[in-house]
């Protein structure tokens, strides 16, 4: 029996799990389906702190990105996690001047401070390396070791004798009066059943899947899968800033984008691939670098076929929505529909990581207030 099963330990799971410990003596399980923390969504991604430009006003992401975004500097300085608040541009030709001053204005609209819009002479003097007519310059953007940052939170949740079961399988989840019998799959193949009082679930891309265990009506989640490119070793040190395109808005995506890492190497994604049939698979492929060079080089001045080669990829949990292609979290304590004790955490792509410790912190306060 315990007060708390969070299901998936990726980032925002190890969030809510560290703030439970934090602010309650709850006993907290945490159900993990692979052999250890942040193997899915959570590490495969650009490890950007986002600045909250893109989000529309008054949503779920822009509020828990901007606040997590604050929490998470923090975070990092108080905890010795590496990070590099480097700030980014957002690039435009001159027929995307319309789109720029539209990005600028609900950057506005959403409260984000240290930007502005600047032009080729100004973008020259920052990024040589650049070719662009105009772009915003947005200072509140950085990068961090998402590895470094679950590490502190998992430790965190440990120290507070949290009980982690990896490697299981959550197959059934049932209300049972005031409870909620949670039947679970092991390491070893044998089923086990347990108790408790709440169900958090934030099983990355598996959450509709679990959401849908207990018969509640829940978006669904199509995967968007995303590759990257590594630059070659001559591009070290060449970019101080995070540099991206204008959003791509057919696949709900933020463009190809150049980012950097500690080592100042340099690397550009992700880009955006629809996969049918929901299967896991992280290959880069050899064929698709044509197209990332070609949208490199839109930016990249002197960028050269072979200065790039296939990195890793990701995959993000995109909730199905025809008629809006980035669609808000979906973030839902259930118990108006009859399910008191099961909170949804659904569609937790991009700005997850950065928004991960404010959304920690809401549902951490959500459960003790009830």
């Amino acid at each position: 029996m315990y007060n708390v099963v969070i299901i998936g330990a990726g980032v925002i799971g190890l969030s809510i799990a560290k703030y439970l410990g934090e602010k309650t003596d709850l006993s907290v399980l945490v159900i993990e389906k692979e052999d250890s923390f942040g193997k899915g969504v959570s590490s495969r991604n650009s490890e950007v702190i986002h600045s909250g430009i893109y989000y529309e006003p008054n949503s779920l992401k822009a509020k828990h990105c901007i606040k997590g975004r604050h929490y998470l500097y923090e975070y990092c300085l108080q905890n010795n996690i590496w990070f590099n608040n480097c700030g980014k541009l957002v690039v435009s030709k001159v027929n995307q001047q319309a789109q720029i001053e539209e990005l600028f204005k609900n950057a506005n609209e959403n409260g984000v401070d240290g930007i502005q819009l600047i032009d080729k002479n100004e973008i020259e003097k920052l990024e040589p390396f650049i070719n662009s007519d105009a772009a915003l310059k947005v200072d509140c953007t950085g990068i961090v070791s998402a590895h470094d940052l679950m590490s502190s939170l998992y430790n965190k949740s440990k120290s507070f004798e949290h009980d982690y079961l990896f490697k299981s399988k959550v197959l059934g989840v049932q209300k049972k009066s005031e409870l909620y019998n949670i039947e679970i799959e092991n390491y070893f193949g044998q089923i086990e059943k347990l108790d408790c009082n709440w169900v958090i679930n934030a099983s990355g891309l598996s959450s509709d899947i679990i959401g849908n265990l207990t018969g509640l009506k829940i978006p669904s989640l199509k995967f968007l899968k995303g590759s990257y490119f590594k630059l070659s070793s001559k591009w070290r040190g060449k970019f101080q800033r995070l540099v991206y395109p204008l959003p791509d808005k057919e696949h709900g995506s933020l463009g190809i984008h150049l980012t950097i890492d500690a080592d100042q190497m340099a690397r550009l994604g992700p880009n955006a691939d629809w996969i049918e049939d929901r299967i896991e698979n992280y290959n880069v492929d050899q064929s698709l670098s044509k197209i990332f060079f070609n949208e490199g080089r839109k930016y990249i001045e002197n960028l050269k076929p072979e200065d790039i080669s296939p990195d890793y990829a990701g995959i993000r949990p995109k909730i199905s929505l025809s008629e809006n292609s980035m669609p808000d979290f979906y973030i839902e304590h259930e118990d108006k529909k009859g399910y008191p004790g099961f909170i949804n955490l659904i569609g937790m792509e991009s700005p997850g990581l950065t928004a991960s410790l404010s959304i920690g912190e809401f549902i951490s306060n959500l459960i003790i207030e009830n």
